[in-house]
């Protein structure tokens, strides 16, 4: 007779999971064991249970579907906790699955070992939060996960099963896997309002954000650029949506480019956008007075920045009443858009020109926090969706190397990137041992400055050149790559650079690059 664990595992399956990061424990070993015999879905095992966490949140921006890691009780899932608050700051689906004391236990602090109560730590950080209250709960839950994760604003969800009823029999329930999920209707009027303020407008832009790529508005947003004759300018997490080479694109809306465009515009259109603090840089961004913002997540419209038309509702559906109401028209952008064109970076970066002439279009590039990441926010060209990411909101530190694996797990056979600093990189190196494991088609680079960056560039700034807790003594990371199994160069400039990401390209498996700090002493022109 099947098991609690058993049904978890197949409303799992149901619901399109197909790999599980994590690491078991003995509180979900009952989960594991049920993975084997299930044999439908593939399980990464990390090195530490954030690490995990992050995993699955780089494997859901990549493939657009919920990311899962599972841990055992207590210590297990609190450390997951930093990749679940991640996720939820950066609006994305991620489920954790972790064990719980015996069902009789839970919430009585009788000394159980691992016992915490994790609903209390992980509902602040979670869309859908829940505990199993019998062996026949699993697929219930999981249904309702789902639909909470993924029905409107992407946010992470959690389950925790208590152990005794993950090993106890259940009786078997059907899962009820949506197809496609109901968005709330959009408003005519507000459309309207929206309809007529873009055609009486003489330069509008589009802002896109993250909501546009999770709504797949690609098209939508290009079609409505093109016949409004206007820019079209990103967030972090929307980077990509529309092809940074294409006419209307400015790239970033903190690039050399749109900062020279923005000043003139006269109503702007934001799309699935909040106007972080990262996107708006401590929001001075420059924004023009008459603002449409279109948001699936009615708590976010005119939170930082005034709305003058507010759209609640999915995005594409949005543009595609925008496309219906506004007729092709002319603007006055042509003169001022021909200069935002040709603006280049202050200050010009070989290491992103190299990488960007290396790799193929199709490669993925994952992010750490990071003085180059920065760099890379604004500078690096991407060609399409679900190619450039950073931890965008939440900012963990350490995340980018991991979330990586969980790209590279996603995608096999497209090449994966992950750059990170040196005081990121070591939070999470053991993950190294991960990517050799299951032989990802990863490439790490370590920008090695021996230092916690962007905190040194502060002190150096603020603090008088008072350097506390900022410099570090790190390993050498051609050893550590080689002591992990796998191939480590350090490089000097732009050609050796070029030469070692040729060969890591054509190679089977994971690679690690050093560029040293000498970087900021070959400024390109």
């Amino acid at each position: 007779m099947a098991t609690g664990a058993d049904l978890l595992v197949q409303a799992l399956y149901d619901h399109g999971v197909r790999v599980i990061f994590g690491m078991p424990g003995s509180h979900t070993i009952a989960i594991y064991d049920a993975l084997a015999r299930h044999g439908g879905i593939r399980t990464i095992l990390c090195r530490n249970e954030q690490a995990g966490a992050f995993m699955a949140d780089g494997y859901a921006r990549v493939t657009g579907w919920p990311g899962v890691v599972c841990t055992t009780a207590g210590p297990g899932a609190t450390n997951a906790l930093t990749g679940i608050a991640e996720a939820y700051g950066d609006s994305m689906p991620v489920l954790l699955i972790a064990g719980q004391v015996n069902r009789s236990k839970v919430g009585k602090e009788t000394g159980s070992y691992h016992e915490i109560d994790l609903e209390g730590i992980f509902r602040p950080c979670t869309v859908y939060c829940d505990t199993a209250a019998s062996a026949d709960d699993g697929p219930e839950m999981v249904d309702e996960a789902f639909t909470a994760m993924i029905s409107e604003r992407r946010r992470p969800a959690a389950l925790f099963f208590p152990q005794d009823l993950l090993a106890q029999p259940a009786a078997a329930a059907p899962t009820n896997p949506a197809d496609s999920y109901e968005h709330r209707p959009l408003s005519g009027h507000a459309l309207g309002l929206a309809a007529a303020l873009l055609r009486q407008a003489r330069r509008p832009i589009i802002l896109a954000g993250g909501g546009t790529v999770w709504s797949g508005a690609g098209q939508e947003l290009k079609q409505l650029a093109e016949r409004l004759d206007c820019p079209v300018i990103t967030t972090l997490n929307g980077k990509g949506i529309l092809d940074e080479r294409d006419r209307h694109s400015l790239g970033h809306a903190r690039s050399a480019r749109a900062k020279a465009a923005l000043p003139h515009a006269d109503v702007m259109l934001a799309v699935g956008c909040r106007f972080t603090e990262v996107t708006t840089w401590f929001w001075k961004l420059r924004v023009p007075e008459r603002l449409i913002q279109i948001d699936i997540d009615r708590t976010v419209i005119g939170v930082n920045y005034p709305a003058e038309v507010s759209i609640v509702g999915d995005a594409t559906e949005a543009l595609v009443g925008l496309i219906e109401l506004v007729p092709s028209q002319s603007s006055e952008w042509d003169a001022i858009w021909d200069a935002a064109r040709q603006a280049k970076p202050t200050e010009p970066e070989w290491f992103i020109d190299t990488l960007r002439a290396e790799l193929p279009e199709n490669a993925v590039v994952v992010t750490d926090a990071s003085e180059m990441a920065l760099r890379m926010h604004t500078d690096w060209p991407a060609y399409a969706p679900r190619t450039f990411f950073y931890p965008s909101t939440y900012i963990a530190l350490g995340w980018g190397y991991p979330a990586a694996i969980g790209a590279a797990a996603a995608l096999p056979d497209r090449p994966v990137v992950c750059v990170a600093g040196d005081g990121g990189f070591v939070m999470t190196c053991q993950e190294l041992a991960t990517a050799v494991r299951y032989q990802l088609q990863l490439i790490g680079i370590i920008h090695n400055d021996s230092a916690y960056g962007a905190m040194k560039s502060l002190q150096r700034r603020f603090y008088g050149e008072r350097y506390i807790d900022v410099e570090l003594n790190n390993p050498d990371f051609v050893k550590l790559a080689e002591a992990y199994g796998l191939p480590g160069t350090r490089v000097h400039g732009p050609e050796e650079f070029a030469h070692a990401l040729r060969q890591a390209l054509g190679r089977r498996g994971p690679s690690l690059i050093e560029v040293p700090d000498e970087w900021r002493s070959l400024r390109v022109s």
